[in-house]
C-alpha cells in the first residue's frame, strides 16, 4: 500500500477559509523577503527570560542582512561552510538567517555536546570559519585552520551581540518599516540565492550516537516548513515556545522555519528549566517538544506541583507537538484530560525532516498522523526488512557527511528499493485511513536463544505506560527471554513505600526491598497481558538513576 499526503490547499475548512495563504517561497531567503512585505512590524523574537525584550521581523531581517555583509567582509564566500558554536538564543537565529541570505552553509554545533564531539565534527566539516555567539564567558573557541568570527555579547565591538536593542517605537508603528536600502539589499541576496544548493548541515546522531551531517537545500527546508505549517492552520498570531536548541532538525524546521512561513513569533527560552517562566512572559499557542519534556509536566501535574496545566502553559496553547521519540499514550491522555491537546509527529533529518504529523482534528492514540502533503509512504516487502517504512519526499536531503566525498542520498538506494524511495530503518504500520504507526527499528530486533524474534520497542512501549516506570530498556539478544532495565518513577515509588509501610534509608535499599520488587513485578505483568507470551519479560533489573547520554546509554 502506498499512502500519499494530500495537498491541503484542496481542502476547505472554516478555519482556512478566512486565512490568506502565504506566497509560495522557493527558499528560506525568499521567506525572509516576504516577511518585509507582510510582517515587518509584527513581533518576531521575544527573549522571554530577558525582560521580554522583543524584536520585529523587520529588525531581525535587517540584522541578518547586516551580518551577511560582515561574513562577506571577513572573507567567507557563498557556498563555503561555517561551524556555529553558541547556546540557544535570538542571536543564534540571526546567524542562521544571515547564512541563508548570504548562501553560506551553516552547521550549528550542539551546545551541550562535549568538546571531543565538536573536534570530531570540525575534522570532517572542514569549515571556512567558526562563528561564536552567546555570552562572552562561554567556553573557549576551538582552535584550527579557520577564521574565528566572535559575535558574543561583550566581545570587541559587540556589547549587545548580533541583535541591537529593539527600537523604542511601538510594534505597530508604520514609521518603523525597513527602508528601501534594506529591501534592495535583501532582494539582491535573494536573487543570488540558489535554492537547490547546500544551505544547511544538520547534525544528527540517530540511533548510533555518532554525529553525522545531513545536507539540505533551502528549497527542501522551505517546502517542508510550509507543509508542516498548513497541518495546524498556522496564522500570523501564533507564538511558538522556542526552547529546543535549533542545532537540531526538529526545532530548526518545527519552530524557526515554520514561523517564517506566516510571520509568527518565537518565544525564545535560553534556559529550558525556566520554560514555564517564559510562558508567563509571552503565552505561547504552539509548544514543540520531546516526550521527556511533556512527561515532566505530566508528573508535575500528578504530584500537585502544577495545579492547572493549561494555565501553567500561559492559557493560550492550542496544540503541543511531541517528536524525536515515542510518546506514551498516558501522557497524551493526561494532557487531553486537562484541555491541552498533545499530538505526535515523525521525521528524519535525511527526509525533510518532517514526514508525518498529527493535529487535534485527526490525532489518534499511538499514531504520528498522516504524511505531509507531497510525501508518499510504503512498506518494505523484502524478507529481511519486511515492514520497514519507505519514504518518497520532495524534501529529501542532498547527502550525508562524514565521507571523503559527500554521499548523495539519491545514489545510496539499496538493492530492491524502488528508485527515489528512502529507507528509514523504522518498522511501521500504515492504518487503513493513512495514519502512520512506528513500532520499532529494523536493526533492534532481538533474537532469543530459542530463535524467537522480539521487537524491544513494542515491549518498552507497553511497560512505559505504567506510571511507576520513568524509563525502560529491553535487552535479551541470545537469552532465553527478554530482560528489562527499569528506572522507577521516584514519586510513584515513594508513594508505594508509604502505602506499604516500608522504611528504607537509601535508594539502593528501596530498589532491593522484596515488597517493592513484588509490587513492581505485578504492575509490569499487567502491562504485558496483550503481548505474545514469548515477548513478555520474566525479569526486570531496577536502575537507580536515569539513563545518561554521556555514558553512551541513550542517544
Amino acid at each position: 500500500m502506498i499512502v500519499q499526503g494530500v495537498d491541503s490547499t484542496s481542502l476547505s475548512t472554516p478555519a482556512a477559509a478566512g486565512r490568506a495563504a502565504p506566497r509560495p517561497a522557493e527558499s528560506i531567503a525568499a521567506l525572509l523577503q516576504g516577511l518585509l512585505d507582510h510582517a515587518a512590524n509584527r513581533p518576531a523574537i521575544c527573549a522571554a527570560l530577558d525582560g521580554g525584550r522583543t524584536w520585529r521581523w523587520g529588525e531581525v531581517v535587517a540584522a541578518a542582512a547586516g551580518l551577511a555583509a560582515e561574513f562577506a567582509a571577513a572573507g567567507v564566500a557563498r557556498g563555503e561552510r561555517i561551524a556555529h558554536q553558541g547556546p540557544h538564543s535570538a542571536d543564534w537565529i540571526v546567524v542562521d538567517l544571515a547564512c541563508a541570505l548570504s548562501g553560506i552553509v551553516h552547521c550549528g554545533l550542539h551546545a551541550d555536546a562535549p568538546a571531543a564531539e565538536h573536534d570530531e565534527v570540525l575534522g570532517w566539516l572542514a569549515p571556512r570559519a567558526v562563528v561564536l555567539s552567546g555570552p562572552a564567558a562561554a567556553a573557549s573557541p576551538p582552535r584550527g585552520p579557520w577564521l574565528t568570527i566572535d559575535l558574543r555579547v561583550g566581545a570587541v565591538g559587540r556589547p549587545t551581540g548580533v541583535l541591537p536593542r529593539p527600537a523604542a517605537a511601538g510594534l505597530g508603528d508604520p514609521a518603523a518599516l525597513p527602508d528601501a536600502v534594506l529591501r534592495a539589499e535583501v532582494a539582491r541576496l535573494v536573487a543570488a540565492c540558489d535554492p537547490d544548493a547546500c544551505s544547511t548541515i544538520l547534525l544528527s546522531s540517530g540511533t548510533t550516537g555518532r554525529p553525522k551531517g545531513v545536507l539540505h537545500c533551502q528549497r527542501a527546508l522551505a517546502a517542508n516548513a510550509a507543509a508542516a505549517a498548513d497541518v495546524f492552520l498556522d496564522d500570523d498570531a501564533d507564538v511558538r515556545l522556542s526552547w529546543l536548541p535549533m542545532s537540531h532538525a526538529m526545532a530548526r524546521t518545527g519552530d524557526l522555519y515554520t514561523a517564517l512561513v506566516r510571520g509568527g513569533c518565537l518565544c525564545v527560552v535560553g534556559d529550558r528549566r525556566r520554560s514555564l517562566d517564559a510562558c508567563r512572559t509571552l503565552p505561547p499557542t504552539v509548544v514543540l517538544g520531546v516526550p521527556a519534556f511533556f512527561e515532566r509536566l505530566e508528573r508535575a501535574v500528578e504530584t500537585g506541583r502544577i495545579p492547572d496545566l493549561a494555565a501553567a502553559l500561559g492559557g493560550r496553547v492550542r496544540v503541543c507537538v511531541s517528536g524525536g521519540a515515542p510518546l506514551r499514550r498516558r501522557t497524551a491522555a493526561a494532557f487531553a484530560a486537562r484541555g491541552v491537546p498533545l499530538v505526535e509527529g515523525y521525521g528524519l533529518a535525511e527526509a525533510g525532516p518532517v514526514i508525518a504529523l498529527a493535529n487535534p482534528r485527526n490525532a489518534r492514540p499511538g499514531t504520528v498522523g498522516p504524511p505531509l502533503a507531497g510525501v508518499e509512504l510504503r512498506l518494505d516487502e523484502r524478507p529481511d526488512t519486511r515492514g520497514q517504512l519507505l519514504v518518497r519526499t520532495p524534501c529529501r536531503a542532498l547527502g550525508v557527511l562524514p565521507a571523503a566525498v559527500t554521499v548523495p542520498l539519491a545514489a545510496a538506494t539499496a538493492a530492491g528499493v524502488p528508485a527515489g524511495w528512502f529507507e528509514t530503518g523504522d518498522l511501521a504500520v500504515i492504518d487503513a485511513d493513512g495514519q502512520l504507526r512506528i513500532i520499532g527499528r529494523v536493526v533492534d530486533t532481538l533474537v532469543l536463544s530459542g530463535g524467537t524474534k522480539v521487537p524491544p520497542a513494542e515491549i518498552e512501549a507497553a511497560l512505559a505506560e505504567d506510571a511507576a516506570v520513568a524509563q525502560v530498556c529491553v535487552v535479551g539478544q541470545g537469552l532465553a527471554a527478554p530482560l528489562a532495565l527499569v528506572v522507577p518513577e521516584p514519586a510513584v515509588l515513594r508513594g508505594a513505600l508509604r502505602r506499604m509501610g516500608v522504611s528504607v534509608f537509601s535508594r539502593r535499599a528501596a530498589l532491593q526491598h522484596p515488597r517493592v520488587l513484588r509490587w513492581l513485578a505485578r504492575r509490569l505483568a499487567r502491562r504485558q497481558r496483550h503481548l505474545p507470551r514469548a515477548w513478555r519479560i520474566r525479569r526486570a533489573i531496577l536502575v537507580g538513576r536515569p539513563f545518561d547520554p554521556f555514558r553512551g546509554e541513550t542517544t
